[in-house]
């Protein structure tokens, strides 16, 4: 299926007839904006169906919209279900775990650099400690579901120089200073979070969580993790758990935690709540609430960043969706269409 491109031209110059006035002799027109470079803004990882996936770029001020950038820009694609996106120096690297694939491009002209197309089994998440790629990859989603591996990729050669075995599901990964920590969770099910030594690649601690595990964040060196009944907060210098919130019955099933200057954001259904991190009850209301028809693409993405909040919808999944942006206070900013299943924000700074 063939998404449609959405550019923003500007009219620049004009045609003046009052000879009168000589200011109008000496405007200078104002230089067109270069097609294809990405920088200072925003990708919207769009997973794709029926076809392969694509990535949407917009401009920080929400005015310039470019689908297919990929597309646009390689006589190519980029397989099939896009997962995730992660950077890392002058590269953006794009995991398509339908075609267990990364794709490396140029972050600000999203020219392919190079793909690593072996080693990985339904590819996840990154995360990169110098020079290499920490991938999560799922392996046999459904006969063997307690295979799954990091593949250690060399950004520099972009290939698969070693794995380590994870004892269950691996999804999320984040590394922070020395060490990596791995979701031991699908679909909420799980409670355990993997603790990897970078410097030695050896599987160092296993942090034992409440049930439910769907997400978890890293600021400040604190382990916050939402489950679909809980929000525990995890010093990670003592290794201890410092708080724990029981969700009432209202938000069981919470998932989709992001964390930003002191406050924890999480989904259900499609709404949106929000609680400071040292907390002691849950928040009783929404903070936002929006439209959908969506069946299960409701917050098919999710990100809070720079004092606003991006919602992804997926709709019917088989026809392009839309994200709508926020501000943190709540205040709806604007909606823009995308390609299918918009999954995932990547910001360009």
């Amino acid at each position: 299926m063939k998404l449609s491109k959405l550019f923003l031209f500007g009219l620049l110059g004009g045609i003046f007839f009052n000879s009168c006035s000589s200011d109008d002799d000496n405007v200078d027109p104002q230089p067109e904006p270069e097609v294809g470079v990405y920088s200072e803004g925003l990708f919207v990882l769009n997973e794709g169906a029926q076809a392969a996936g694509t990535v949407t770029y917009i401009s920080d001020d929400m005015e310039t919209v470019e689908n297919e950038i990929y597309q646009a820009n390689n006589n190519d694609d980029l397989g099939m279900f896009l997962q995730s996106m992660f950077f890392h120096e002058d590269n953006a690297y794009i995991i398509s775990n339908g075609s267990n694939l990364i794709t490396a491009v140029d972050r600000n002209t999203f020219e392919v650099g190079g793909k690593v197309d072996s080693g990985l089994k339904v590819p996840y998440y990154a995360a990169v400690v110098g020079e290499t790629a920490y991938v999560t990859n799922l392996a046999e989603v459904i006969d063997t579901p307690n295979d799954d591996y990091i593949a250690l990729v060399d950004l520099k050669t972009l290939e698969v120089t070693g794995t380590i075995e994870i004892d269950g599901p691996a999804s999320k990964i984040i590394a922070e200073d020395e060490f990596v920590y791995v979701q031991n969770s699908s679909y909420g099910v799980g409670n355990t979070i993997t603790v990897i030594n970078s410097a030695t690649k050896d599987v160092v601690k296993t942090i034992q969580v409440n049930d439910g595990l769907t997400d978890m964040e890293i600021e400040n060196d604190y382990l916050y993790v939402l489950g679909t009944g809980s929000f525990e907060t995890i010093d990670l210098t003592t290794g201890q758990k410092v708080s724990e919130v029981v969700l009432t019955d209202d938000l069981q099933g919470a998932s989709n935690l992001e964390v930003e200057d002191g406050t924890a954001y999480f989904t259900l259904d499609n709404a949106v709540y929000a609680m400071a991190v040292g907390a002691t009850t849950n928040p009783v209301a929404p903070m936002i609430e929006y439209t959908s028809n969506s069946q299960w693409g409701k917050m098919y993405g999710f990100e809070v960043e720079d004092d606003k909040i991006y919602i992804g919808d997926a709709g019917d999944f088989g026809s392009n969706g839309f994200i709508q942006v926020y501000t943190t206070s709540g205040e709806f900013l604007k909606q823009i269409s995308v390609g299918v299943a918009p999954n995932g924000f990547y910001f360009n700074d």
